[in-house]
């Protein structure tokens, strides 16, 4: 053999090299759409059967991992048919790892984007809700429950008021009827030694409840209701029977006793100092 023949046959032989190793990448995406399982899996998908051509796409994937196409098509029916968002974001990434240059990455793209905020908005947060809820359930009862007792205070301090203010005037009354020669700062004349209206620390306004008339003509002094008050201890710090205190408060449960309220006190025979 000459040596310009072998140099001829070496030259060839490299053009062969060149022309295969330079295929195109057009006709590797034809050879994996050609593969069989692929060919059927389409057909199944033409039928609309879906499920069968997810079975032919992954066994065409089993002959081939590197089936770009299968992801494509497997990415397309998870996403468009089955919903099941997962398995679509996988297959849309795998096959644009495998052709990022692919005629179709920009629309892949916007799928697999859309793939996720739907796989997140089909996330199960109903035990996060259910805790939410209950949880705004129970700080609505605690509210209620507060304005209930500021409405019960609020009752409580217009009690409380209209008292204080009975109890002014009875004793504004009762200054206007005192003689000015009565006073003990006139001609050092000695004052009367009836009592005198004053208001006690118990609660108790001891002046006449009705101006014109002494304490001897009352039955019954006033008593405004503070915390732990109950009849047996308003019995002994006045020095009366507990029944004399219930006969004077018919109607009224002394185990309901709410503070501000106001209730019956009759005078003893003497008078008990604490």
């Amino acid at each position: 053999m000459s040596l310009r023949l072998f140099l001829s046959m070496v030259a060839a032989l490299c053009c062969v090299g060149l022309f295969v190793g330079c295929k195109p990448m057009a006709t590797a995406r034809m050879d994996e759409e050609r593969e069989a399982y692929f060919l059927d899996a389409k057909e199944k998908l033409f039928a609309e059967d879906f499920s069968e051509a997810v079975i032919g796409f992954e066994k065409a994937l089993e002959v081939n991992p590197r089936n770009a196409a299968a992801h494509l098509e497997l990415g397309l029916i998870h996403y468009q048919h089955i919903h099941d968002y997962a398995a679509a974001i996988y297959h849309f990434r795998k096959m644009l790892d495998l052709r990022p240059d692919h005629m179709m990455a920009g629309q892949i793209r916007d799928h697999l984007e859309r793939c996720k905020m739907d796989f997140a908005s089909s996330v199960n947060l109903g035990p996060l809700n259910q805790h939410t809820e209950a949880r705004m359930k129970r700080l609505v009862e605690e509210k209620d429950g507060l304005l209930e007792k500021v409405g019960q205070m609020e009752g409580q301090l217009a009690q409380m008021r209209e008292v204080l203010a009975v109890q002014s005037q009875a004793l504004k009354s009762a200054r206007q009827q005192v003689p000015a020669a009565a006073s003990p700062a006139l001609a050092g004349q000695k004052a009367p030694s009836g009592p005198v209206a004053k208001e006690s620390d118990a609660g108790v306004a001891s002046e006449p409840s009705t101006p014109g008339r002494s304490l001897a003509e009352e039955k019954y002094r006033k008593h405004v209701i503070r915390s732990n008050d109950n009849f047996y201890k308003l019995a002994q710090y006045y020095g009366l029977g507990l029944k004399a205190i219930e006969q004077a408060n018919p109607g009224i449960d002394s185990t309901r006793l709410q503070i501000g309220q106001v209730i019956n006190i009759p005078f003893p025979t003497t008078t008990a100092s604490r």
